[in-house]
């Protein structure tokens, strides 16, 4: 109400609202290879819950607690990512590659000494957290061993999260696409399926996740340094 009755040139006139068919499409060719991906891949791990199910409820209890505190360890790389993602964007628009290239470096390492910061009390003091959700000890053993097996590649996860947030913000959003889906959904469906028909341990099963990480930190850096974003 107010935005519509102001003189500035910030006035909100309502009849000059309308769709630009140009700009969406720009919208939907950035936007919906990531919205797929995020999809694809929170769909699939629907199927990875069903393996950790196979183990008993101490062990479902156990990977519910740890999912809570993987959520802490991921969050500044994830925040990170969408901030070099708006970085790189700005930066190649305005014509300067290197200052794009340079904020990529520090995103990365910053990404990794916040991550670092949050992964040591993780890893020292992994049984008393899971001891703040659940009491029991099944559940502490197994919560406390899915933190130890999976939080270290946190690490790895940095180097995807950057990258793929860079590539993003060079319009480049249909090749991490490819990669995530094939790294995080593909190559985790079969690994799991294979692990369970032959090894089978809780461990193996649940180093499914850092392996798609690593898997996609590999292909991602490797296109990244092969494709020429910059003239994207």
């Amino acid at each position: 109400y107010v935005l519509c009755r102001v003189d500035g040139s910030y006035r909100v006139i309502l009849r000059d609202i309308r769709l630009d068919r140009e700009m969406l499409k720009k919208i939907i060719k950035v936007g919906f290879p990531s919205a797929l991906q995020l999809s694809l891949t929170s769909f699939s791990n629907v199927f990875v819950q069903s393996y950790i199910n196979s183990f008993g409820s101490s062990c479902m209890a156990g990977w519910s607690v740890y999912g809570k505190i993987d959520q802490f360890g991921l969050l500044p790389m994830q925040s990170i990512s969408l901030a070099i993602t708006t970085f790189v964007g700005q930066n190649l628009g305005a014509g300067n590659v290197k200052r794009a290239k340079r904020g990529i470096n520090i995103a990365l390492l910053i990404s990794i000494i916040s991550t670092i910061i949050l992964l040591t009390p993780i890893m020292i003091f992994s049984r008393e957290l899971v001891w703040l959700f659940n009491r029991e000890a099944g559940v502490i053993d197994y919560g406390s061993l899915f933190l130890r097996s999976i939080s270290p590649f946190y690490l790895i996860v940095c180097v995807n999260q950057i990258y793929i947030g860079s590539l993003r913000g060079a319009g480049d959003t249909k090749a991490p696409m490819v990669i995530m889906l094939s790294s995080f959904v593909l190559f985790r469906q079969i690994y799991l399926y294979i692990i369970s028909k032959t090894i089978g341990t809780i461990t193996m099963v649940a180093l499914g996740y850092p392996f798609g990480w690593i898997l996609c930190s590999i292909a991602i850096y490797l296109y990244y340094r092969k494709c020429h974003w910059e003239r994207i």
